[in-house]
């Protein structure tokens, strides 16, 4: 029977059946650009040029604030939300590993919420080179039901509020020059929106924990009764990427100890269980210096199993962090429970709960797997070692300490990433060759923005001059308590577009590619990272070269963009009518210069007046009554306003 193996960390990024990624926050130690522009592609569905183009941000990650910064130019798509000082009072590590993703269905409002634990980083060498572990729960907003799966989410948007209040989150509130939200910030606002809908139902305990006022260790008995039994099993496991270092030589390792003995308090464990320690043999830290000590206190020592390269050359590290026990009963696991979270089976990661001296700040899940057996018969896919890696192949336990090695301690960053002074600056205004930045934010301490030569930029009346093309990311330089700090800071374009490649201009057949793909976004878009010398798209538009009928192309040309425009926006959902309205604003304004436009003025109408009419809008969108309907007005009256549109004949029935 063919054999069922596990998705890599990315694939739990792929949206469900005829959905796209709106947006995720995630929480983690380590992460690269190699993988987050993997996942942003599954998750939206757009390639890196793409996104470039867009401008918008679909993930922001909180990482430890050792973590160089990602920025949005190497990874588009991307905030790298920058840490405050605050956090080095609060916990040693940020090492937790926690995603919460959200998702829209392409034809409906129906929105999906997924949580994601890891053991593994947001890293390549977490898909190639670590053997790790994931679990994932889908919930459908609206379905009331399940009431574990929205305990379990509502707990870990808990925890990564908390967690936010550690970093600057100005990128995820930005406001564009006209003070309106920019896409991420709708985005951000969806995401909040959707997850406060959440329901915390009392007398229903989350699995997912953390360790914020307890150590993960001490929480585990109570989980374990709630969502399993309260019965003593025979067989516990431990597996860790890192165990305790130091010069422990001769004792058992503490976390280890406490492990068990704390289970036997709790009446959940019997007095001789079967007892394995998992490890990578190469860097297993303490178990690698008392290898006799834990064999004389009955435990077994046996290298970590890998089912997806079992018997072949690539082999790869344990990292996951686990603790598994249950009853054997035949070959079936009975009474099961499974800890997999960020906490090595060490102190700092297991026994203290989070502290500035004592622990990091760790979080996990613990439930019961149901229809596991211990061995591969009758059905390999439900056997454990497919599940976890772990075997007991008798031949492979490790007796002698010249088997194993201590390796390393836990590497640690260099870098610092703190949040600078500013967040964001917006282009408030540009020439063809320079621009000024400006910031909503007041920062509290004076910062100097550096240029491509190096040279500080001028700032007058709290604008930067920029003499130069436009950014899409700029350095800033500050003090902090006498230290000398820079960073990248992004920047919006007049559009609210995030670290975005240049806008080209449009002519009125390429702008239907651009439109009539919402939400999603034309397979062209960004294909050429916005280099084009000649500032056009070459989406496949035809042109005029200028005939006779010249007045009847434009007029043509024209009003089936409107007609299409009107048929388009009329099934628009609700929910992303504010995103419909930034790509109509930023798709006409593309087409200043394009020959249709001009064309209107030298007959002195406006064609855009007709957009204005009831017929050509959603229902929720009639009139300056609603929200939706004093947005889609005021987005056309800056149209107008940019095409030079405003002081010509309007269309409809009142001037007719």
């Amino acid at each position: 029977m063919s054999q069922t193996l596990p998705p890599s960390l990315a694939a739990y990024f792929i949206p469900p059946a005829d959905s796209v990624g709106t947006f995720a926050l995630l929480t983690g130690y380590s992460a690269d650009y190699h993988f987050l522009n993997d996942t942003l592609e599954k998750f939206t569905q757009n390639i890196k040029s793409q996104r470039a183009f867009e401008g918008a941000a679909s993930i922001a990650m909180m990482l430890d604030e050792n973590h160089p910064q990602i920025t949005a130019v190497d990874c588009p798509g991307l905030v790298h939300l920058a840490s405050t000082q605050s956090v080095k009072n609060k916990f040693k590590l940020l090492h937790a590993k926690v995603g919460l993703l959200l998702f829209k269905h392409k034809n409906t409002e129906q929105q999906t919420i997924r949580l994601v634990v890891s053991t593994g980083n947001w890293t390549r060498q977490t898909l190639e080179d670590s053997l790790d572990l994931v679990w994932s729960i889908d919930y459908k907003v609206g379905q009331t039901q399940d009431e574990q799966v929205q305990v379990d989410i509502a707990k870990a948007y808990d925890f990564l509020k908390y967690t936010l209040g550690f970093f600057d989150e100005g990128l995820l509130t930005s406001k564009k020059v006209n003070n309106e939200p920019t896409i991420t910030a709708l985005r951000y606002q969806q995401f909040k929106d959707a997850l406060g809908t959440v329901k915390r139902v009392k007398n229903v305990k989350p699995r997912f924990f953390d360790n914020r006022s307890q150590s993960l260790l001490s929480q585990i008995p109570e989980l374990i009764r709630s969502h399993s039994t309260s019965s003593k099993r025979n067989y516990l496991c431990v597996g860790s990427g890192f165990y305790e270092g130091g010069d422990l030589v001769g004792q058992m390792p503490k976390a280890i100890a406490a492990i068990e003995k704390f289970l036997r308090e709790s009446d959940l464990l019997t007095q001789q269980p079967g007892k394995d320690i998992f490890v990578n043999p190469l860097n297993c830290q303490a178990v690698a210096t008392n290898t006799e000590t834990i064999q004389k206190n009955g435990w077994c020592i046996r290298p970590a199993f890998d089912a997806l390269y079992e018997g072949k050359n690539h082999v790869r590290s344990l990292h996951a962090k686990f603790i598994f026990s249950a009853t054997e009963s035949g070959n079936k696991c009975q009474s099961s429970w499974l800890y997999l979270g960020s906490g090595n089976i060490t102190a700092p990661g297991l026994l203290n709960k989070a502290t500035l001296h004592g622990g990091n700040l760790e979080a996990g899940i613990l439930f019961s797997p149901k229809g596991l057996n211990w061995y591969g018969d009758p059905d390999p896919d439900l056997c454990i070692s497919q599940k976890l890696p772990i075997n007991w192949d008798n031949e492979k336990i490790i007796a002698d300490t010249e088997q194993l090695s201590a390796g390393g301690d836990m590497p640690e960053h260099d870098e610092q990433y703190h949040a600078a002074p500013v967040s964001y600056f917006t282009i408030s205004q540009s020439g063809s060759s320079e621009c000024w930045l400006s910031s909503d934010e007041e920062g509290e301490h004076a910062y100097q923005v550096v240029s491509p030569e190096n040279e500080v930029c001028e700032i007058l009346n709290e604008k930067v001059f920029w003499a130069f093309s436009k950014p899409r990311q700029v350095l800033v330089r500050w003090q902090s308590n006498g230290s000398a700090c820079s960073t990248y800071v992004p920047v919006f374009d007049e559009f609210g577009r995030l670290a975005a490649t240049a806008l080209p201009e449009l002519e009125v057949d390429d702008a239907w590619s651009q439109l009539g793909a919402f939400p999603v976004l034309p397979c062209e878009w960004g294909d050429n990272d916005g280099d084009n010398k000649d500032g056009k798209t070459g989406l496949g538009g035809q042109t005029n070269n200028g005939s006779s009928s010249n007045s009847d192309y434009y007029l043509n040309q024209m009003m089936c963009l409107i007609e299409q425009i009107a048929q388009k926006q009329t099934h628009i959902k609700e929910l992303d009518w504010p995103q419909w309205c930034h790509r109509l604003e930023q798709t006409f304004c593309q087409m200043a210069n394009a020959s249709s436009i001009q064309y209107f003025h030298q007959v002195s109408i406006n064609p855009l007046s007709a957009l204005k009419a009831k017929p050509f809008r959603p229902s929720f969108a009639e009139d300056t009554q609603s929200k939706a309907g004093l947005l889609y007005e005021q987005v056309l009256s800056k149209i107008e306003v940019t095409l030079g549109l405003t002081h010509l004949l309007q269309l409809g029935d009142e001037h007719e």
